[in-house]
C-alpha cells in the first residue's frame, strides 16, 4: 500500500464525480505536493473502510473535503481514527464549515479551514512538517478563515486530473468563484464575484480538449455573469464541438444577454445543459429571498432557451420558501410548465443551509430546519411538515414519471389529460401510487409503469 505524509480525501455522491477540491489543493500545494496522494470513494463506503483504507496509507497529515451529502459519514470516520490512530492531523475544509460556535462535528479535528482552503492548507502543511507552534496540541482545535483567493495566482488544477479520470468520470471546471447576486438561501450570499483569467484558463482547456475531454461539468455559481467572460468561454468551445460534446452550466435567468444567448443559439441540439435556478415565480416571494421580482422576465428568458437553442434546459423550483403557499407554488410549476413545454423541472425541497441568512433569520421567518445534513424545512410560514412531505412526494413522482423519460408515450398521454393543472393531475398520481406503496423508494420501473397505465384508464 502506498504511503504518503498527505493524504487529501474526499467522499463523493458517485464514483462518476472526481474531487475538483482536492486536486486544486493538490496543484496549489508546491514542494509538498509530491509527497501527497488522493483517496476517493463514494457514499457507498462504511466508516470503519474508509477509516482502515486512511489507515492503511499512514499519513501524517489528513484533509478532508466536507460537503452536504458525505459530513456525516466523515465525522464517523474521523472518530474511529482518533481512537485507532491518535497521531495522524485531521483537518476539515468545505462549504459545509462555517464559523460559528455551533458548527457541528467541531471537537473532531485539529484544524478547520472556514472559507477557500488551497492557500490556508499550504500554510497548515507547512507548520505541521515544521513542527511548528500553529498547529495545536491535540484536542485543542485551532480555526483559520481563509480570504478569498487571488484567482490571478492560484495554480489550476486540471493536470491532476488522470487518465482515467477523463476516461470514466465527470471533469469539473471553473472560470470564476462567489456570485454578485445575494439570495438568502444560497452559500455564496455576498461573496464578491472573481474571475480566472483568460489567458491561463483557456490554454489549460484546451490541454483538456486534447486528451480527449468532452464533458465539461462547470462549478460557477452563475456562468452568465459577466458577460464578456461567459461569451469568451463560449467563443473557445463553439468551433471545437464534436458529437458528444456537453458544457453544464448554471445559469441566472434574471439575466440573458443578448450576446451570450446568440451564441448558445448557435450551438448544435444537446451540446449545451443548463441547470436554471428559476426557483419561484411568485413576485413576493422572489423579493422576500433577494430575487428579481420580475418573474415573467426571467419566465420569458428562460422559455427563449428552452424553444430558441438547442440546450437542454433543467429548472429548478423550490417549495417551502418564506411567504409561498401550495396554491402559489402549484401555480408557478403549472405557469412554467405550459409556458415552457415542460422542460425537465427538478423540484427541491428547500433547505438551511449552515451560514446562510435564510439559516440565521429562521426565527423571524417563522420558519425551522432539520439540524442534521440535508437541513430540509421542517414548516414554513405557511405549510406544516405534513404538506411539505406531501409536497416532496409529488416532486419524486415528477422526477420518476416525467424527468427521467422512461415513460414517454405514458407522460404525453398523462398531459393531454391534466393540462393545464399539472400539479394537480401528478399529484393525483402521487396519491394513487403512495396508498399502494406507503412510500416512493425502491419502486421498479415496470411497477411504476403499471400504476402510469392503470391511472391512465381511470382519466
Amino acid at each position: 500500500m502506498t504511503t504518503s505524509n498527505i493524504l487529501l480525501v474526499s467522499v463523493n455522491a458517485r464514483y462518476s464525480h472526481a474531487s475538483y477540491a482536492i486536486r486544486s489543493l493538490r496543484a496549489n500545494l508546491g514542494t509538498f505536493a509530491a509527497s501527497t496522494s488522493f483517496l476517493e470513494t463514494d457514499l457507498d463506503v462504511t466508516p470503519i473502510q474508509l477509516a482502515e483504507q486512511i489507515a492503511q496509507r499512514k499519513p501524517r497529515l489528513v484533509g478532508f473535503s466536507v460537503y452536504l451529502w458525505n459530513r456525516l459519514l466523515v465525522e464517523a470516520t474521523v472518530r474511529i481514527l482518533r481512537v485507532g490512530h491518535p497521531e495522524m492531523i485531521c483537518v476539515a475544509g468545505g462549504p459545509e464549515l462555517v464559523e460559528n460556535s455551533e458548527t457541528p462535528g467541531i471537537k473532531l479535528w485539529d484544524v478547520m479551514i472556514f472559507g477557500e482552503g488551497e492557500s490556508t492548507f499550504l500554510k497548515v502543511c507547512k507548520a505541521v512538517f515544521a513542527n511548528d507552534p500553529l498547529i495545536p496540541e491535540p484536542e485543542t482545535l485551532q480555526y483559520f478563515h481563509a480570504i478569498p483567493e487571488d484567482l490571478t495566482q492560484l495554480a489550476l488544477p486540471y493536470d491532476e486530473y488522470s487518465d482515467t479520470d477523463i476516461a470514466q468520470r465527470t471533469i469539473y471546471a471553473e472560470t470564476s468563484r462567489g456570485c454578485p447576486y445575494s439570495c438568502s438561501y444560497c452559500t455564496s450570499n455576498g461573496t464578491k464575484l472573481r474571475l480566472f483569467p483568460l489567458e491561463k484558463l483557456l490554454p489549460a482547456f484546451d490541454k483538456l480538449w486534447q486528451r480527449g475531454v468532452r464533458k465539461f461539468k462547470f462549478l460557477d455559481r452563475t456562468f452568465n455573469a459577466p458577460v464578456e467572460h461567459a461569451c469568451a468561454i463560449l467563443d473557445f468551445f463553439l468551433p471545437r464541438v464534436t458529437p458528444g460534446t456537453c458544457l453544464h452550466f448554471e445559469f441566472n435567468p434574471d439575466h440573458l444577454h443578448q450576446d451570450i444567448f446568440t451564441r448558445m443559439a448557435a450551438f448544435p441540439k444537446g451540446a449545451l445543459h443548463l441547470e436554471v435556478g428559476l426557483q419561484t415565480l411568485n413576485p413576493e416571494v422572489a423579493k422576500r429571498i433577494n430575487r428579481s421580482e420580475n418573474t415573467g422576465h426571467a419566465l420569458e428568458n428562460l422559455r427563449r432557451l428552452c424553444h430558441e437553442t438547442g440546450a437542454i434546459v433543467h429548472a429548478d423550483l423550490i417549495f417551502g420558501l418564506p411567504g409561498e403557499d401550495e396554491v402559489s407554488f402549484a401555480k408557478g410549476f403549472n405557469t412554467l410548465v405550459t409556458t415552457c413545454g415542460a422542460p425537465e423541472v427538478q423540484v427541491n425541497w428547500l433547505k438551511g443551509l449552515p451560514g446562510t441568512r435564510m439559516n440565521q433569520d429562521s426565527k423571524d421567518l417563522r420558519i425551522a430546519f432539520n439540524p442534521e445534513p440535508p437541513y430540509e424545512l421542517i414548516h414554513s410560514d405557511l405549510l406544516d411538515f405534513d404538506a411539505l412531505c406531501r409536497m416532496q412526494r409529488f416532486a419524486r413522482c415528477w422526477e420518476l414519471v416525467h424527468n427521467r423519460g422512461k415513460f414517454q408515450q405514458e407522460v404525453k398521454a398523462l398531459h393531454a389529460a391534466i393540462a393545464p393543472d399539472y400539479y394537480q393531475g401528478y399529484m393525483a398520481l402521487t396519491e394513487r401510487i403512495y396508498s399502494s406503496e406507503g412510500k416512493f423508494y425502491a419502486i421498479k420501473p415496470a411497477k411504476l409503469q403499471s400504476y402510469l397505465q392503470e391511472h391512465l384508464a381511470c382519466l
